[in-house]
């Protein structure tokens, strides 16, 4: 029990008052007037959330496959480039072999060619030889045949001859090692009856050696 405060003579007695709280409550702000950026900022959020997602959703359902399909064209690319070098580079061999094979073949013809016209021309020469030596034959044969006195057989045996030195004329022989073979062959022809008979046989004399020398110079 507190004590009774005591009451002093001429005062007037405190008398007890309702407790008034000394804490007043807290007046509320007047609420602010939102400005402008205040109003818009949530839909500028909310439209950078949805451009972010819409980044997002082209990146992984357009830029990403479409990367990861030029990747996978250019790795097939690589692919067939490697592929297409090897095959140039196995061309390159191929052509390589064939132009060595080309190259052997090439001198293999030059030597076959070169074989060739050895043998044509040697062929050629056997050819001519054969005419030569019919021609000295056919000569002789006149030549025997006058030493019968038998002019048919020896005037046969000299158009033989003639036949003879026409042919070895269109061989490549010199044309001056075969002059006055005619002019032989022409007087052997003309003076084959008496009393010429001698004449005749002079020329086919003389001819006959002439063949035998141009033998000679032949071989």
């Amino acid at each position: 029990m507190e004590p009774k405060e005591e009451i002093k003579p001429g005062e007037t007695p405190a008398v007890d008052q309702p407790a008034i709280d000394t804490v007043k409550a807290e007046e509320k702000p007047a609420p602010v007037k939102k400005g402008f950026w205040s109003k818009i900022l949530p839909w500028v959020i909310v439209a950078v959330v949805f451009y972010l997602g819409g980044l997002a959703t082209i990146f992984f359902a357009v830029y990403q496959p479409a990367k990861n399909t030029a990747a996978a064209a250019a790795a097939d690319a690589d692919k067939q480039i490697t592929e297409l070098t090897d095959k140039v580079a196995q061309a390159e061999i191929d052509i390589a072999a064939v132009q060595t094979e080309l190259d052997t073949v090439k001198a293999d013809l030059t030597a076959a060619q070169t074989t060739i016209a050895d043998q044509t021309a040697q062929l050629a020469k056997i050819k001519q030889m054969e005419i030569v030596y019919k021609f000295l034959v056919d000569v002789n044969g006149a030549r025997a045949a006058l030493e019968k006195l038998d002019t048919n057989t020896a005037l046969q045996s000299i158009n033989f001859a003639k036949a003879d030195l026409t042919e070895l004329q269109a061989t490549e022989i010199d044309a001056a090692s075969l002059s006055g073979f005619g002019d032989l062959l022409d007087t052997a022809t003309s003076k084959i009856s008496e009393p010429d008979l001698l004449t005749s046989r002079d020329a086919l004399d003389t001819l006959y050696s002439n063949l035998l020398n141009l033998v000679n110079n032949l071989n």
